[in-house]
């Protein structure tokens, strides 16, 4: 998976949870750090490494 195709599927996931949770403002960093953790969360189940990237 490149970075592109990474961060298509973290912004779908932050947006999911941006609804999820009534569509707040100001959350945009919170949801994306939580979309990180699913998305790291996902690759880890399907047997993935997962490089930290901080």
């Amino acid at each position: 998976m490149d970075e592109n195709e990474r961060r298509e599927r973290i912004g779908a996931l932050a947006r999911q949870i941006w609804e999820a949770e009534g569509r707040p403002d100001g959350q945009d960093q919170r949801h994306w750090l939580m979309a990180e953790r699913l998305f790291d969360a996902e690759l880890q189940a399907a047997g993935h490494t997962v490089e930290t990237r901080r």
